[in-house]
């Protein structure tokens, strides 16, 4: 039987925690901040003439990020200068959206967050709040506005397919095993680097160690193919650069109690799964397998920025993270 997706109610993962800090990582080219909708450029157009791109081949319009800097336009030490200026209601809606997306299920609509940012993965955070959430997943008219939707059944493995209901069964034990963070294989249950049809994962090294340009974005596909080529052919590393260093160091400053690296890696393991973006690809079990690959990736990139510095084990966990996160959404990444 198959049950239709729905927005309400809201709901959160257990463990789920985030506090913006302004660290400004999101307001930088590791990722578009877009696609920005039409109300966005036209107000954006009165305030200046340079706050808007457009991707080459591409009609969605993006936010303008300085060639100097990679930071948005209106991002300075002080924070954004809209914020500031008009108030947090009138940036940009990728601004007021982020990190928070939401899958639309038969049971209600989930909570997701992104990972890309020191203020989700780093320091004291208070637990992720529906109500601070909802403001920032919302359309224009009020709205909630669903980046992904699910039905039931859903496959739990290439042969099995189960109804919702008895699929959250099932993933309450595998996100509570993430969670805590003792075993994140053994909670997987999969073996990193399937074999890939068509492809070698020394191929898909190669593609992303070819990733040009300055760009944040760039530099964590370069890092990531580093990686790739050392777990599965011994290859030495290309990438050396951390152009995102600004942001973490600040928030490696304003941490008291650091976690253990494998809570920061299970936290986003956590809400890879519970974001259920992965059934257009496939089960459970293909994406457990997906998941075991980036987490050892992201464990060998957090050793190499262990070997410079060798106190902070937490927050290179947490950069390792927002790299295989921003992996995780390219093309490229989709297609393997």
């Amino acid at each position: 039987m198959t049950l239709q997706p729905r927005r309400e109610p809201l709901l959160v993962r257990t463990g789920a925690r985030f506090t913006c800090e302004g660290d400004g990582l999101c307001c930088s080219d590791i990722h578009a901040v877009g696609p920005l909708n039409e109300e966005d450029v036209e107000f954006l157009s009165t305030i200046s003439e340079d706050a808007i791109d457009r991707h080459e081949n591409e009609d969605a319009a993006v936010l303008m990020m300085r060639s100097d800097t990679g930071t948005c336009v209106f991002w300075s030490e002080d924070g954004c200068a809209l914020h500031a200026k008009l108030g947090a209601e009138m940036k940009p809606s990728p601004c007021i959206q982020f990190p928070y997306g939401l899958t639309a299920t038969p049971a209600g609509g989930r909570i997701t967050t992104q990972h890309r940012c020191p203020c989700r993965t780093l320091g004291t955070r208070a637990a992720l709040a529906i109500d601070a959430a909802r403001l920032c997943i919302v359309d224009g008219d009020g709205e909630l506005k669903p980046d992904h939707s699910v039905e039931g059944p859903i496959a739990w493995s290439e042969s099995e397919s189960i109804p919702f209901v008895e699929y959250e069964r099932r993933e309450g034990s595998v996100i509570e095993s993430l969670v805590d963070g003792k075993s994140l294989r053994r909670a997987l249950d999969a073996d990193p680097f399937p074999e890939l049809d068509g492809r070698t994962w020394n191929d898909v090294a190669d593609e992303f160690r070819a990733f040009d340009g300055p760009s944040r974005a760039a530099a964590a596909a370069r890092w990531f193919g580093d990686a790739l080529g050392y777990l599965v052919d011994w290859r030495e590393r290309t990438e050396h650069g951390r152009p995102w260093a600004a942001p973490f160091d600040r928030a490696g400053r304003r941490i008291v109690t650091p976690e253990q690296p494998n809570r920061v890696f299970g936290d986003w393991l956590a809400d890879e799964v519970w974001a259920l973006r992965w059934t257009p690809f496939g089960s459970l079990a293909r994406a457990r397998a997906e998941l075991a690959t980036r987490l050892t990736v992201a464990r060998r990139i957090a050793g190499w920025l262990d070997i410079s510095n060798p106190t902070r084990d937490n927050v290179s966990a947490a950069e390792a993270v927002m790299i295989v996160d921003v992996v995780g959404s390219t093309d490229l990444w989709e297609g393997v």
